[in-house]
């Protein structure tokens, strides 16, 4: 999770007193919308929708294949029969133009297939410096709709209403109301994550005046191609790709798609002065929160390298990993979907970066730290592979228990939408007093939004992410086993219990006097008291579970390892203010844990001192 790119939403009362926009509580194309029913069997998969006919055969095509009209009749009516209402169904067409001669972009494919996804905002100042299609978004509830298209060319023109092969979360198309804007996006990559890849088609964001006891036409042009970003010039940073032989060799992967390690290494200050004290340096591998990427080195590398900061940033190479596939973050967690990320990392990139950038080979040299989704890969790095890092600072980790799932036991529980008590289950809250929160989003709007961007579970959004980490794989589906069923919420146990095995709870319960150890003395995890996920549930469980076992332990007359490591709970911290805490105490913690073991510096003399010309 992180508060950068995970969630959307909010109540439905609240969007509807944002200023005009109103939208309804029921059904969009059949699917599961706020509590409504399962989505209809014909809903299409990837690559199996009806396809698009040419613009020269015909200028439209409708989502709508499942909706009948009766034969006609040889007899003609008797009398006057009375005039039909109008129609009242909203259609968006959404044309594919054609790419402009002679342009500079790369020739476009022959076809396009994919999904048209329709992104709506709320047309009033609040929204106004937002693009729809940058949903989801955290904070509101926001109308998304989708549908496959397959062998659409340029020229053509896909019609999206309500019925058919349309998934979509908010209500039904028909029943919106009031001042929008409306974006659309062609999704046609599946090699990086989300609807906003390089190579998808995207509109303007146009405004649209919608009623519900009027149809409505809105004409939508699909007229620019999302660019590959390039990589910036930063003092002090180095980009870093290369080829993954066994990553590139996993069976989930394209045939012929090569598979790179990507970092963004930021080199500390004395680096290249041929005349500072040291040459190898220990290295400080980071792991983002969930839609981070390597490129955060580049925000970072001024802070980290600045001169001033020397006496209170640890002075070492840090290591900005890339986390991202196209499911989603993989947390460098081995599994049938994403392949062995974490073996690969261990076993080809670390050798590659320690030989590349005079690294420190030791395992007391090497550091991972994380938040939220990359706090729990910092977690699970050094738990599966104590011999290769020393220490880990994590924060605001991901679930560590999978008994508190967020708001959820995974192994008792019957759903993830509702509790026992019946209540709708809570996903994203927000403190509103010392003792009392609001609910800005539940599981079931989570988890709904996501099979509105794609229901074969393509969203690229956090549960989409946390199949391919620890489900097994669905060859029927071509992607991992979802944990649960998305109209009901109900947990699949065979699902859950292949989650069990990345438990970091159960791995302490399986091996307690080692995993106990290493917490002691090589652990430093945080946690905010209000988590804006809940994670606090789950990290004040395994706090509680690994106590017990101790002064058990101590009880019998065992000895039990004991050391600077800590699990501490901040209290009032959220999620996002959890973060900038733990850096400050996480900076102290790794200045102090790399003296302890000889990898410490004092701050370098001025050049004058030290007799050199720099």
């Amino acid at each position: 999770m992180n508060q950068h790119m995970r969630r959307l939403h909010t109540l439905f009362a609240t969007l509807c007193a944002c200023g005009g926009a109103t939208l309804g509580s029921t059904t969009l194309g059949g699917t599961t919308v706020w509590g409504s029913p399962a989505a209809p069997a014909s809903m299409a998969r990837r690559g199996e929708a009806e396809p698009v006919r040419n613009a020269a055969q015909d200028s439209t095509t409708s989502a709508s294949t499942t909706q009948s009209t009766p034969p006609e009749s040889d007899t003609p009516p008797e009398g006057n029969e009375p005039t039909p209402p109008p129609s009242r169904k909203d259609r968006y067409l959404v044309k594919l133009a054609a790419p402009a001669a002679g342009g500079t972009e790369p020739a476009e494919p022959a076809s396009f297939s994919g999904r048209i996804l329709l992104f709506f905002v709320p047309d009033t100042d609040r929204w106004s410096r937002v693009e729809p299609a940058d949903a989801p978004f955290f904070h509101k509830l926001q109308p998304i709709a989708s549908r496959a298209v397959q062998g659409a060319k340029a020229g053509d023109t896909i019609v999206i209403e309500d019925g058919g092969l349309l998934t979509g979360f908010g209500g039904p198309l028909d029943d919106l109301d009031g001042n929008w804007r409306v974006q659309a996006v062609l999704d046609r990559d599946f090699t990086v994550r989300g609807h906003l890849a390089p190579g998808n088609l995207v509109s303007e964001s146009k405004p649209v005046a919608l009623a519900p006891d009027r149809g409505d036409e809105i004409a939508i042009e699909l007229t620019r191609t999302i660019p590959v970003p390039t990589l910036p010039t930063v003092d002090g940073v180095e980009w870093i790709e290369r080829r993954s032989p066994l990553l590139s060799a996993h069976r989930s992967t394209e045939a012929g798609r090569e598979v790179r390690h990507r970092a963004g290494v930021v080199l500390p200050f004395g680096y290249h002065d041929l005349a500072y004290p040291r040459r190898m340096w220990p290295t400080i591998y980071v792991i983002g929160g969930f839609g981070a990427t390597h490129l955060a080195a580049a925000d970072a590398a001024a802070a980290l390298r600045a001169s001033e900061a020397r006496g209170a940033i640890p002075q070492a190479v840090w290591v900005f990993l890339d986390a991202e596939t196209s499911w989603g973050h993989h947390g460098f967690c081995d599994s049938e979907t994403n392949g062995p990320v974490g073996k690969a990392l261990v076993e080809e990139f670390i050798p590659f970066l320690e030989e590349r950038f005079r690294l420190i080979a030791a395992p007391s040299a090497r550091i991972v730290t994380g938040h939220s989704s990359g706090g729990w890969s910092a977690l699970h790095l050094l738990l599966s592979h104590p011999d290769m890092f020393g220490a880990c600072f994590a924060s605001a980790p991901d679930p560590v228990d999978f008994s508190a799932f967020q708001r959820t036991d995974l192994y008792r529980d019957a759903s993830l939408f509702v509790a026992d008590d019946g209540s709708e289950v809570p996903s994203h809250r927000t403190p509103l007093t010392p003792r009392e929160d609001r609910v800005l989003m539940t599981v079931r709007d989570e988890i709904s939004t996501e099979r509105a961007l794609d229901p074969d579970g393509r969203s690229g959004q956090q549960w989409a992410a946390w199949d391919a980490m620890w489900s097994p794989y669905d060859p029927v589906r071509g992607g991992p086993r979802a944990i649960c069923d998305p109209a009901s919420g109900a947990i699949d146990p065979v699902t859950a219990e292949h989650w069990a095995r990345h438990d970091l709870a159960r791995r302490f319960e399986r091996d307690p006097a080692r995993v106990s150890e290493l917490f002691a003395t090589r652990i430093w995890l945080l946690c905010g008291s209000r988590d804006c996920f809940y994670l606090n549930e789950a990290v004040e469980r395994l706090r509680d579970k690994l106590s017990a076992w101790r002064d058990a332990a101590r009880a019998r007359g065992e000895q039990v390892a004991d050391g600077p490591g800590t699990i501490e709970i901040l209290d009032g911290l959220t999620h996002d203010t959890m973060h900038p805490a733990a850096q400050l105490r996480f900076h102290r913690g790794m200045m102090e844990y790399l003296r302890a073991h000889g990898h410490g510096e004092e701050p370098p003399r001025p050049a004058a001192e030290r007799g050199g010309g720099r």
